[in-house]
């Protein structure tokens, strides 16, 4: 069974013959998405060849490896053809985005599945610099910890700063998560704030983004009842 994070993933997910699920560790999104019928073939990609191990593991137990490919490989260069959808998961902002840009060339028009854990700013201006826009960004919470989640279609979307910085389609809808997220992120950035304060030497620019972000998010605790 999925937990929440890639549960959302494989909602996100656009049926083809042929996915790609980029650091894909365990390979429990490539095993659901074959299972039930969402992609035909799966390529699952790591660059750590103990989580391949893992994964044609599970691959195998599960009697799907003769619907996958195991690849060792950095980021998009597991990409070997074409493919309907392709996720990239479970890393930082600022690796995903230059993934993304790097690999540009591989994705040829696919459905983007992106989570990343940090630095999601970094991600959104990926996303439009490749020529890609977002027409999902969606929200969940697994073992404690908040995740955000696009789904990325080929197409330019300009985007302001606040849309990059804070994202724009996940404020579209009320919900009890969205302010349970925006108190969370409000505590995280008090605490960064506090720590630079503190520093020998305090980065005031670095003060002053902290501070704005916590303002941001402020606003968005005080105009949401739910």
């Amino acid at each position: 069974m999925l937990d929440e994070r890639l549960s959302l993933a494989a909602e996100l997910y656009e049926p083809c013959e042929w996915g790609a699920d980029i650091g894909t560790d365990h390979a429990f999104l490539p095993c659901h998405l074959l299972r039930t019928d969402t992609c035909q073939h799966m390529i699952a990609a790591d660059v750590s060849e103990k989580a391949l191990s893992r994964a044609r593991e599970n691959l195998t137990r599960q009697r799907l490896i003769d619907r996958a490919e195991v690849v060792l490989a950095d980021g998009l260069e597991a990409i070997t053809r074409q493919c309907g959808c392709i996720s990239v998961m479970g890393m930082g902002g600022e690796l995903m985005g230059n993934i993304l840009r790097k690999g540009q060339d591989k994705i040829q028009g696919a459905v983007l599945v992106l989570g990343a854990h940090t630095e999601l700013h970094l991600v959104r201006e990926a996303i439009r610099d490749i020529g890609y826009h977002i027409v999902q960004e969606r929200l969940c919470k697994a073992a404690g910890r908040f995740y955000v989640f696009w789904r990325a279609e080929a197409g330019f979307e300009d985007l302001s700063s606040v849309d990059i910085r804070y994202g724009r389609l996940l404020w579209q809808e009320d919900c009890t998560l969205l302010r349970e997220y925006a108190a969370w992120r409000r505590r995280v950035l008090q605490d960064k704030e506090r720590g630079l304060l503190a520093a020998t030497t305090p980065d005031k620019e670095a003060i002053r983004e902290v501070q704005a972000d916590i303002t941001w998010y402020t606003a968005r605790l005080e105009e949401r009842t739910c």
